[in-house]
């Protein structure tokens, strides 16, 4: 376009692009976008090495609790939740992933008290972990 100026910017640690643009001096067009990444983990000297499955915190909870999470390789992973006669009740991944570290938040309020496991599952690792809900 005739008399159009544009400026790109890509700021490259927060994936944050703009774009801007102006017709006049004094009536600027300013468009920004921003780039979601393309996975929650981190790369580079952060990526783990191994699976691993923590214990969530707070345990006990009341009613929401963390899990956090390695997987040092890209894979389908799913983490669910099942009670203590092994009925699931919650599926809180299920998902392809890349390495990286990841941290999902749990919430009970639809459970009773009391105790409860979570299983994560990716390539050939299974971890299972204990939790307890109090109300």
């Amino acid at each position: 376009m005739a008399g159009m100026t544009w400026g790109y910017y890509t700021d490259n640690q927060t994936g944050c692009t703009m774009t801007s643009g102006a017709a006049q001096a004094n009536r600027p067009n300013t468009c920004f976008t921003m780039i979601p990444p393309s996975g929650t983990g981190t790369i580079g000297a952060n990526t783990p090495t191994q699976y691993s499955l923590n214990q969530n915190y707070p345990n006990p909870f009341n009613p929401v609790t963390r899990i956090n999470f390695a997987i040092p390789k890209q894979g389908l992973v799913t983490l669910k939740v099942y009670d203590v006669l092994g009925r699931e009740v919650k599926t809180l991944v299920n998902e392809v992933k890349t390495p990286g570290n990841y941290s999902v938040d749990f919430n009970g309020t639809e459970l009773s008290s009391g105790v409860y496991f979570y299983k994560l599952e990716s390539n050939q690792f299974s971890d299972i972990k204990r939790m307890i809900l109090i109300k």
